[in-house]
């Protein structure tokens, strides 16, 4: 099951703030159980491609399951692609007025993939400052 229309649902419902303790057992449960099957929670020494086959990056670090779903989490040094802003997003980069917890990034190649580029910590995913995420849900492994 891809579950990208829950976690939409969730995010709406809840504007991400922490959900409460018995909901966010239920839907990290959810998540856990719907990664798609290649990928390991603990992290791989295995590229991930976007739909259109490009490489993003050439490893893993691990999957993080948070409240609003589950992020496959890569380093710096892990990237393979170029990636470039979201267009419409620039604003994250440099309008200081807004709390960003993350720069929306992309890559140029017509997939439309989010990745996130973490710059504070939140309070319903142990996500990491300076680390890269994206949904396992839009990825693949074989470039295909």
């Amino acid at each position: 099951m891809n579950t990208l229309e829950i976690e939409k649902q969730l995010a709406w419902s809840y504007d991400y703030k922490p959900l409460p303790p018995a909901l966010s057992k239920k839907y990290r449960e959810l998540f856990a159980s719907n990664i798609p099957a290649g990928l390991s929670i603990t992290g791989a020494h295995q590229p991930l491609f976007t739909s259109r086959g490009t490489k993003i990056c050439s490893g893993y670090d691990r999957i993080v399951v948070g409240d609003y779903g589950a992020f496959i989490e890569f380093s710096e040094e892990q990237i393979v692609g170029d990636f470039i802003c979201k267009r419409g997003e620039e604003f994250r980069l440099t309008d200081k007025r807004y709390n960003c917890k993350y720069i929306w990034l992309t890559l140029d190649d017509g997939s439309d993939i989010k990745i996130y580029h973490q710059l504070k910590t939140v309070k319903y995913a142990d996500y990491k400052v300076g680390k890269y995420y994206i949904s396992p849900h839009e990825v693949s492994t074989n470039g295909a």
